[in-house]
């Protein structure tokens, strides 16, 4: 394929040792562009002994530019700069056309990085708005209020495009994640196997202790449950759920590189988060064929789980007792299976790949 003269970077937090939907979808976003013709490299704000869980293509080059600074924490103003200063001059020497900011809360020194530069800024939003809600900081802080310089701004479902002020939407385009193929026909979940999984950080905002709470306060267990990644409550887990952890009716699986294989190993998915931007562990679970359980804050993700069709939909305190009314119940399940199979196959035949292009091509 003949090289596009234009020149993508894409900047997100950190790789390293990063194992969640983030960073999958950054190196298949990546990948697809790459593929597509464009020269593309992932700008990270890791220091150089960083490794990524994920495999970052050959095509693609990985820039870290911590330059001593931990990715997570804050710096002083002086060092900062110098990390922004860094940045900007590894844009020039690349010589980058289009500067794509995973999440507005980066984008303040993505800007200061490009200022007075021949590049086009696009910030590809990864959560709902509605994340402000569960956590402490303002939603018009520096980040959000730096969207107004903006060329661009990709948010992943339409329905998030009226949590933006009017003064937003004319630079808003909605472009779905890349998505992996979907699997034969003849790969189908252990639908029998009476265990309820679940994908992501071990963060708030999974808001795993919803079920674990009520898991652990009920004597008779109809179903194990086992969680796939790694985050900063392990150690709190690992504390306050000593006793189910050691029955082994739940497991910290840790994070994972296949996927598929633990999630075909499952009866149901089970999905509490507090929010979401594009669900990618859910779409996921969609792809083998599991079932969903999840809560009313997901009622309107209605091409991921739409209640009685592909899972059900319950209010918090009865997450527990809907995973146990769906477990005990083959059929349902196998319908519900089936079901989820159509939302992937609908899912998938968007094209993100199309929509990137014509953003790009059209700046």
């Amino acid at each position: 394929m003949k090289e596009n003269k234009k020149i993508l970077a894409f900047v997100c937090m950190s790789l390293d040792k990063m194992a969640g939907g983030l960073e999958r979808q950054i190196i298949r976003t990546a990948k697809s562009l790459s593929d597509s013709g464009f020269k593309v490299i992932l700008i990270t704000y890791d220091n150089k002994s960083a490794e990524s869980f994920y495999k970052v293509p050959k095509d693609i080059e990985w820039v870290k530019c911590g330059i001593g600074l931990s990715p997570h924490q804050g710096a002083p103003i002086l060092r900062r700069l110098k990390q922004i200063f860094f940045l900007r001059k590894k844009l020039l020497f690349r010589k980058v056309t289009h500067l794509i900011t995973f999440h507005h809360g980066l984008f303040p020194r993505s800007l200061l990085a490009s200022l007075f530069l021949p590049i086009k800024n696009i910030v590809s939003e990864r959560n709902s708005l509605n994340n402000y809600k569960y956590i402490k900081l303002s939603k018009f802080n520096l980040g959000f209020l730096s969207l107004i310089f903006a060329n661009k701004i990709t948010v992943q479902l339409d329905a998030y495009v009226d949590e933006y002020p009017k003064l937003f939407k004319n630079k808003i385009e909605v472009i779905p994640n890349f998505i992996k193929p979907p699997l034969p026909k003849s790969k189908n979940p252990a639908l029998n196997s009476k265990k309820v999984l679940m994908l992501g950080r071990l963060c708030a905002q999974k808001n795993y202790s919803l079920i674990l709470d009520q898991f652990k306060n009920i004597d008779s267990k109809p179903f194990e449950i086992k969680i796939a990644g790694e985050g900063e409550l392990r150690t709190k887990f690992e504390y306050e759920y000593k006793d189910i952890l050691d029955s082994n009716k739940v497991k910290l699986v840790g994070n994972i590189k296949d996927v598929d294989n633990f999630l075909l190993k499952g009866s149901i998915f089970c999905f509490p988060s507090l929010w979401e931007g594009y669900p990618n562990a859910l779409v996921e679970a969609l792809r083998v064929g599991l079932p969903i359980i999840t809560t009313s804050r997901m009622a309107n993700l209605s091409d991921f789980i739409e209640h009685n069709v592909n899972g059900l939909i319950v209010d918090d305190s009865k997450l527990f007792k809907a995973l146990s009314y769906l477990i005990e119940n083959e059929n349902i399940l196998k319908r519900m299976s089936y079901e989820s199979k159509l939302k992937y196959y609908k899912l998938y035949f968007k094209s993100p790949k199309k929509l990137w292009n014509k953003l790009i091509d059209n700046l």
